[in-house]
């Protein structure tokens, strides 16, 4: 969806209880246009409340971004739960997720990821607890996920790091070159090739 399609009257969000539905608008604005050259201005102009209003409900440009980092994190591990009620196999698991993560409107948030790293990385320390909400945080349940299927700690640390960093890697070749069969074709082979090793 569209931030158009999220639009917040700014006259519902006067109040604190309202702050959820001003994070979710900011949410889908950051989506939408990235965080790179962001201004709170036009960014409270387009999801209708002031910049003052932005300002004391979030802080800082910085705050507001590293908390919308974490509301997609907890998005995606609600998402987890929900899914982990149907029992699958791993392979049929790690398919489904490689899905899910090529839709157009999930793969924004790669888009996000890499520009979060890139500033990051060219100024360190400017996004609080980046390294947990796009590494830790994704990699112990992967972790758990190898171990139950037969891996030792180790093992299932080291395969869950190459998934996490084939995922993000794929995901940046599918932004630049929209081969989409073979990209797929190479997350089916690893998935194929791990879940059957790791039996």
């Amino acid at each position: 969806m569209s931030a158009a399609e999220h639009h917040v009257d700014g006259r519902t969000l006067r109040h604190q209880h309202r702050r959820p539905e001003l994070l979710a608008a900011a949410v889908e604005y950051i989506l939408e246009h990235g965080v790179c050259e962001l201004s709170l201005r036009p960014m409270a102009k387009e999801i209708g409340v002031t910049h003052a209003t932005l300002l004391r409900h979030f802080g800082t440009r910085e705050e507001l971004i590293t908390e919308v980092a974490e509301y997609i994190r907890a998005d995606v591990f609600a998402e987890r739960v929900e899914q982990a009620e149907v029992v699958v196999s791993l392979a049929q698991s790690l398919r489904t997720v490689w899905k899910r993560l090529c839709d157009p409107k999930e793969r924004r948030q790669f888009a996000l990821l890499f520009e979060l790293v890139a500033l990051e990385t060219r100024d360190p320390g400017r996004f609080a607890n980046l390294t947990s909400l796009v590494i830790s945080d994704f990699l112990e349940p992967l972790e758990a996920a190898f171990r139950n299927h037969g891996l030792s700690r180790r093992e299932a640390r080291d395969v869950a790091t190459a998934y996490l960093a084939l995922v993000r890697g794929l995901q940046l070749d599918l932004a630049l070159t929209g081969d989409r069969p073979r990209v797929d074709a190479a997350m089916h082979r690893y998935i194929d090739d791990v879940t059957r090793t790791s039996v």
